[in-house]
């Protein structure tokens, strides 16, 4: 996809104030029409398109909502006629816990957001996108989609399953000769956003680790990293440390965590 001007994006996750909304703010300055959603926090992404003059669409959303997202596609199909671009962005995390720790619930929760969202999601757009000339779906994994740490189980589950995903059906792309509908798998390190905070479960760490992800790459540079990424047609985009944990986890398959046990021991983080 070379230009968006004139491009219908729908990007999930797309209120508040990480990476989502950078997105809707990027696509919209460079002339796309951006549908949007999120649970919550759409007001300030709002008034920041109006006052743009933007054209867009919005709307309340519950990703782990089968039937919502269904409609929420549905009306903007309605809207504008069409998609070109679907960015699944929305996902969420559960905290700093131990398999141990971690209920059924915790586990349905995060599963249902951020792996089933982008499968009904995609499944919804899926033959929208492959009618338009020029598509593309992004599907935000994560570096912990590549590297999987401690204490984050439920949320590593779920983005090497988004991974997974997005690169089977590229693979399944090329195989078919289908060329018109570009696939993205985005992997971010550390990224300035506030989902360490936002987690239902926090302990000792959580101040520290939301900390750490205040000195990386800020949500707005992550934006049009990839957004770049979509243009130059990448098929695997890192931002921030991400290609550093892909690199660690290819080179040290079965040793790195004796990097991750030293870290942790550096950073005064302890076993629990």
């Amino acid at each position: 996809m070379k230009t968006f001007k004139d491009k219908v994006a729908i990007v999930t996750g797309g209120g508040g104030s990480g990476i989502g909304h950078h997105l809707v703010m990027e696509l919209a300055r460079r002339g796309a029409k951006v549908a949007f959603c999120d649970i919550a926090k759409l007001d300030a992404t709002e008034d920041q398109l109006t006052t743009m003059h933007a054209d867009y669409y919005s709307e309340k959303v519950d990703m782990g909502d089968k039937c919502a997202i269904n409609l929420f596609v549905d009306n903007v199909l309605a809207h504008f006629g069409h998609i070109d671009l679907l960015i699944n962005n929305a996902g969420i995390a559960s905290g700093d816990l131990t398999f141990g720790e971690a209920s059924e619930q915790d586990f349905e929760k995060i599963t249902n957001i951020n792996y089933w969202g982008v499968i009904h999601t995609t499944q919804r757009c899926y033959q929208h996108l492959l009618s338009r000339p020029e598509a593309a779906i992004v599907n935000l994994s994560s570096s912990q989609g590549i590297l999987a740490l401690p204490y984050l189980v439920p949320y590593c589950t779920t983005k090497f399953a988004v991974r997974g995903f997005t690169d089977s059906l590229r693979a399944e792309h090329r195989i078919r000769g289908i060329n018109n509908v570009t696939l993205h798998t985005v992997h971010p390190g550390a990224v300035a956003t506030n989902i360490t905070i936002n987690a239902d479960h926090h302990n000792s760490s959580t101040k520290h680790f939301h900390e750490l992800l205040q000195k990386g790459t800020q949500p707005s540079e992550a934006a049009n990293i990839i957004l770049r990424g979509v243009q130059k047609n990448i098929g695997r985009i890192f931002i921030s440390d991400g290609r550093v944990q892909d690199i660690l986890a290819r080179l040290m398959p079965s040793a790195y965590i004796a990097v991750v046990r030293l870290v942790m021991k550096l950073q005064g983080v302890a076993v629990r």
